[in-house]
């Protein structure tokens, strides 16, 4: 497998599949991205104004354009990709899953796919020319690239697809050779009982095209209106019980009985969108703030997690993610203003406000009182009172005085600023003189009308 001839036709297939879905997948990418802020603030090591690389390329990427996923990309050939990549100036971005320990998915932008192709090409070559034979080759049906890619992305078995005169190559590691012979047996296995599956194409008495799938096996039929090849595999899986990759294999069947104009629709969906349990972008309330009119906001939450989660992107690429498990308001403002560079307390108040509507942040405490009384005790220490509520707080931390304020009170960031403000105006002296002539007053009137009891004269 040497020259020009050689292709990945992993690049090539994966591009095709998914490159339709650029916005799922940068959501995607925004949600893998806010757990390494997670992880940083864990480790107290997260700046303010300092992009991590992931936030980085994230914002490369979009600038891109459409983005494409590879997946099943052996964990240990990453380190050397990426050192390509940077060199090429291309931007890539990995996730490892949940439960996977060998294998990533790589994200890129479609028009970088062949320079991506070629580095695939070079470490592959690479890894062949070994003289420890580190690596095992299997030959299969160029159309079953997609399946069996899949299958081994779910079983986490690192994988490359090289497509030569003689065919397309799978390429795997020799530590993987017991869990590839599973594969093999196992992917003939589900093309055997695909067997017995019949596909058909029909236009239906008023002339509706009509897709009907009929598992004998089972005794099941499914008919649905002509749609997307990933709604198709969504279909199978729900009605008929098809594994993913069965469901894959079933859809690809299908394309063989399609015209061309009919082909172009079928593979225009996104399988990304399909086997999301919620998705919906660019949410809009009627009569809401114009300040959230820069903002795009969209809801998501992922088969295989039981948590929504919120995504706020500006026109400049920068992002927030908010979590239904992480409602609190003053957590919410400090993210908000960090990640979205937002200065502009009104801008905050209304992204917000939407992200409340949405169920993304607690509503503010309501505290049942018309004043707030400040008292500035010491040089350093102040107190607030409003109801029945009392907070005293050290003003030589501005931030932490905000934060209690608005835990305490549910205000905003601005009015307990303007609470702080008006404390460090007032003087101790002033409130010392203050008390001492409220006390005499006190004083003076009781002894003016204080009744002498004498006692008994007895």
């Amino acid at each position: 497998m040497h020259g020009d001839d050689v292709a990945s036709a992993g690049v090539s297939v994966s591009t095709q599949i998914v490159s339709k879905a650029t916005e799922i997948l940068l959501d995607m990418l925004k949600v893998a991205i806010e757990k390494e802020r997670e992880a940083a603030r864990l480790k107290q090591s997260e700046k303010k104004q300092v992009l991590s690389g992931g936030e980085v390329t994230y914002q490369k990427l979009k600038e891109g354009g459409e983005v494409a996923m590879l997946p099943s990309f052996d964990k240990d050939d990453y380190g050397e990709f990426l050192k390509r990549a940077k060199e090429m100036d291309i931007p890539v971005a990995a996730i490892q899953e949940h439960g996977k320990e060998n294998t990533l998915s790589l994200f890129f932008n479609v028009k970088d796919k062949e320079a991506v192709n070629a580095i695939v090409q070079d470490i592959v070559r690479e890894k062949l020319k070994q003289p420890e034979q580190t690596e095992r080759m299997i030959t299969i049906e160029k159309e079953q690239v997609e399946g069996f890619q899949m299958y081994c992305s779910d079983h986490d078995i690192p994988v490359n697809f090289m497509e030569t005169q003689n065919g397309v190559k799978c390429i795997f590691g020799a530590a993987y050779e017991k869990q590839m012979e599973a594969a093999v047996e196992n992917f003939k296995k589900l093309h055997s009982e695909l067997a017995k599956t019949e596909i058909d194409v029909q236009k239906d008495s008023k002339g509706k095209l009509k897709i009907t799938f009929s598992d004998t096996e089972q005794g099941k039929k499914v008919t649905m209106n002509f749609c997307t090849k990933s709604k198709v595999e969504r279909v199978l899986q729900e009605r008929l019980g098809f594994s993913q990759v069965k469901a894959v294999e079933a859809a690809n069947a299908l394309t063989a009985k399609l015209s061309d104009q009919q082909l172009g629709y079928y593979l225009s969906g996104s399988r990304q969108l399909e086997q999301m349990a919620y998705y919906e972008k660019d949410i809009k309330f009627e009569n809401e703030n114009v300040l959230t009119d820069k903002f795009s906001f969209a809801k998501m939450q992922f088969q295989e997690e039981d948590t929504p989660k919120l995504t706020i992107t500006d026109e400049r690429g920068h992002f927030v993610v908010l979590s239904a498990n992480t409602r609190d308001r003053v957590e919410i403002e400090k993210s908000i203003r960090q990640h979205l560079k937002v200065e502009d307390t009104e801008t905050v108040k209304a992204i917000m406000t939407k992200a409340e509507r949405l169920g993304f942040v607690d509503e503010p405490k309501q505290v049942q009182f018309k004043e707030f009384l400040i008292e500035r005790e010491t040089q350093s220490a102040f107190t607030v009172r409003g109801g029945s509520t009392v907070v005293r707080l050290d003003l030589s931390d501005r931030e932490t005085a905000k934060k209690q304020l608005m835990d305490s009170f549910g205000m905003t960031a601005a009015k307990a600023e303007r609470i702080i403000d008006k404390a460090r105006k007032q003087t101790v002296v002033n409130n010392l003189l203050k008390k001492a002539k409220a006390k005499a007053a006190l004083t003076a009137d009781a002894i003016k009308h204080k009744k002498l009891d004498r006692g008994s004269r007895k």
